[in-house]
């Protein structure tokens, strides 16, 4: 009886086999004596290819895709077809990310943008910016500087205000030793006239 439940599921998987072949287009595998082939084999690449690598396929077909200042592809629609599109690359992986931006080919064509009637390529735009940042941390180097300088001048105006004090108390002080001489020298007038009275 188990042999001939072995033999119905044989067949049984045989003729799933033949389906999922003649679906597929795929050769049917082949099954030898030991049963099916089990080896492991190293699954195809399945890296997401970059916004500008799908332009350059898609300028080859003959589409039009513009790209933004990042080399991404600004509209889509154009590279859409029949299935699931997938709207965003998977942003986790950054080191992909910043490592095809520091990579600059020389192949690649200077791309000008136009923005507002002025033409600039992306490397003048990013000189500019970089000129722009200098300039921002020497005006800030100025602004502490004169900050500094401004400070130790007030430290130096409070020092000189410090001995302006010093000497007005030793010249109160010296007034009030004189009033106090006087007084007792005035003290001592009177008794002096009272004993002698």
């Amino acid at each position: 009886m188990a042999r001939f439940y072995q033999e119905l599921l044989q067949r049984k998987e045989e003729q799933h086999q033949a389906t999922v072949a003649a679906t597929s287009g795929t050769p049917e595998p082949a099954i030898g004596p030991a049963g099916p082939n089990l080896t492991i084999q190293k699954p195809p690449d399945f890296t997401p290819k970059s916004d500008l690598e799908l332009a350059r396929e898609a300028k080859e077909q003959g589409k039009e895709v513009e790209l933004n200042d990042d080399n991404q592809i600004v509209d889509k629609r154009e590279l859409l077809s029949a299935g699931l599109n997938l709207s965003l690359p998977n942003t986790r992986n950054l080191s992909s990310l910043r490592n095809s931006r520091t990579k600059v080919k020389p192949e690649e064509e200077v791309q000008v943008h136009r923005a507002v009637g002025v033409a600039a390529s992306r490397r003048e735009i990013n000189e500019r910016r970089q000129r722009e940042i200098e300039q921002q941390l020497a005006e800030e180097e100025r602004r502490a500087k004169e900050a500094k300088e401004r400070e130790e001048q007030e430290k130096k105006e409070r020092v000189v205000a410090k001995r302006n004090n010093e000497e007005e108390i030793e010249g109160a002080r010296a007034r009030y030793l004189a009033r106090k001489r006087q007084r007792l020298e005035q003290t001592a007038s009177a008794e002096g006239a009272s004993a002698a009275s």
